[in-house]
């Protein structure tokens, strides 16, 4: 088991600040933020690369924080593969073993365990410069694993990849780490690699932790505008308002029709993803209604940023059949209910607003 206690790392003037996590043997963890929020200084710190200010690591119950990068049972993947240029897929793959001096037979037998299950076998005469972003990918996996480590650490795992094979190889490392029940943790900027592979997920601003556990939880549940944000919900802080016969989610001095059970007075939180609307064919008593931004087309589905006030954004998807242009008025219902918000979301609603969605 993976435990970080309230790590703190300088690097240059960014701080990684009070960090604490913790995984099981065999989960895969997932980092996720934006760039600059220290997902690769913390992956860094726990594989020994980084100086620690303050804060334990302990791996397996044993406490490394000490310890130096070849003592701590950690194989660590950068994001470029590092693979020396010189050296054949095979060479790149034994180097660490001979180097080490490790039994041959030992050796071997891992060898050819992990040519069949990473299907590297077409590959293993080739210099790095004749394979494609996921053969290296691939080789540089079977070099990490090749020691048996008790912690993988990736870093973008998949950031030299073409779109079009990030599904294939997020597919085949799911399968190769619960063949092999590898413990992992990852960092990437990536939802769909969080969504995918993760079993708990951490999210990071600013070189702190702010919110994390199973991917489902994040993104029904975020605590905060930042994670909403970035996981693209919409979240609206308001107040219930009844007024003659209907019921309105009030949001500075924009009145918003929700549907709800929440007494008068009551400091709600409405949170929905893009794709929880209806549209309707016109404005009316139920309708939020708000011109179009924005229009991005996501492939399977389009994306709106639609203006219903000057404080009041909200992101919403249509079908690709549904014809709408920049300038367009729209009418839609919101298909989720507000809920009460708490005493800490209450006292943090210092300006009604509406972050824009992740993009």
């Amino acid at each position: 088991m993976l435990r970080v206690e309230n790590l703190t790392v300088r690097a240059g003037d960014f701080l990684l600040q009070s960090v604490s996590l913790e995984l099981h043997p065999g989960e895969c963890g997932v980092v996720v933020g934006p760039s600059g929020a220290g997902k690769s200084t913390l992956l860094e710190a726990i594989a020994g690369l980084r100086q620690i200010v303050s804060g334990r690591i302990f791996l397996s119950e044993r406490e490394i924080t000490t310890l130096p990068p070849e003592q701590r049972g950690i194989a660590f993947v950068p994001q470029d593969y590092a693979l020396f240029p010189h050296l054949t897929a095979q060479g790149n793959i034994l180097l660490a073993p001979r180097l080490l001096r490790l039994p041959r037979e030992e050796v071997t037998k891992r060898f050819e365990f992990l040519c069949d299950l990473l299907n590297l076998r077409d590959l293993l005469q080739r210099r790095p410069h004749q394979l494609s972003g996921g053969e290296r990918q691939r080789v540089a996996l079977a070099r990490a694993l090749m020691l048996q480590p008790q912690l993988l650490l990736l870093d973008e795992p998949f950031a030299a990849l073409d779109p079009q094979m990030r599904p294939v190889v997020r597919r085949s490392l799911r399968q190769v780490f619960r063949t092999l029940r590898q413990t992992v943790l990852m960092v990437t900027h990536d939802l769909w690699d969080a969504a995918m592979l993760g079993d708990r997920v951490f999210v990071i601003e600013n070189g702190r932790i702010v919110q994390q556990g199973s991917w489902a939880e994040v993104t029904t549940n975020p605590q905060s505008d930042f994670v909403a944000e970035f996981v693209g919900f919409n979240r609206l802080k308001g107040t219930v308002i009844r007024r003659g016969g209907q019921t309105f989610l009030q949001v500075g001095t924009t009145e918003l029709p929700v549907e709800t059970n929440l007494p008068d007075e009551t400091p709600a939180l409405l949170q929905f993803f893009p794709s929880q609307i209806q549209l309707l064919p016109a404005p009316s008593v139920e309708a939020w209604t708000g011109q179009v931004e924005e229009v991005v087309n996501l492939g399977d589905r389009t994306q709106l940023l639609v203006t219903i006030s000057p404080e009041v954004f909200v992101r919403v998807e249509v079908a690709n059949d549904c014809i709408v242009s920049v300038g367009d008025t729209v009418a839609f219902r919101v298909l989720s209910s507000p809920q009460q918000a708490t005493a800490e979301e209450n006292a943090q609603q210092t300006q009604p607003q509406l972050l824009r969605g992740a993009r």
